[in-house]
């Protein structure tokens, strides 16, 4: 006579158990070796990312700084030699200043693409002042001396870039952004710590 079929036995069912107990601590321990690994690697990653977003423009920023400050440089020279040169060199002299005059312009349309308020701003004025410092060199009458109550157009111009450098410096991050050297060493007093103090970059005509 064929015997009924039985249900698994406790000892069965407890082996059950802790293989299922067994499989399930294997599976939470693999489980937690993917999140260590994983959410450390993931935060860094997303910083990263953060960074790269925050900093992308900086280069291309600092490129166009660069150059308007050197196109800048090179029209005050120019223009400061206009007055004091020869007749048959006068117009080359003009020229040249006029050349770095439109350089000047082009590159502050590029900065109002990428820089910020402040350094749209200060580059607006250091055009602004360039143009009298040409008006003047070439023999006109400051168009805006009551402006700005007499100070002639070539310390305007400068002061001006001053302003534009600072407002760079600070939308790249740099320390201490509001503070330039002389090129002087004679005018840089020390510090306690024997170290020379940071003033304001001269422009080279000064």
């Amino acid at each position: 006579m064929v015997g009924l079929a039985t249900g698994p036995s406790p000892a069965d069912w407890s082996v059950f158990d802790t293989v299922r107990s067994v499989t399930w601590a294997v599976l939470v321990t693999l489980a937690s070796g993917v999140l260590v690994g994983f959410v450390p690697a993931y935060l860094l990653e997303r910083r990263r990312e953060r960074h790269t977003l925050g900093t992308r423009w900086d280069t291309p920023l600092f490129t166009l700084s660069v150059e308007f400050i050197s196109a800048s440089q090179h029209f005050g020279h120019a223009a400061g030699r206009i007055p004091g040169a020869e007749p048959a060199d006068r117009a080359a002299v003009a020229a040249r200043a006029a050349e770095e005059q439109q350089k000047m312009r082009s590159l502050q349309i590029q900065l109002r693409l990428l820089g910020d308020v402040r350094v749209q701003r200060a580059a607006r004025m250091v055009i602004r002042h360039a143009w009298a410092v040409m008006r003047v060199a070439q023999g006109d009458e400051d168009p805006r001396a009551a402006e700005y109550a007499g100070v002639p157009p070539h310390t305007r111009l400068s002061d001006a870039l001053h302003d534009f450098i600072r407002a760079s410096r600070a939308q790249l991050r740099v320390n201490d952004p509001e503070t330039i050297a002389t090129d002087e060493p004679a005018d840089w007093p020390d510090l306690p710590e024997g170290r020379p103090l940071p003033l304001r970059l001269l422009m080279p005509w000064r």
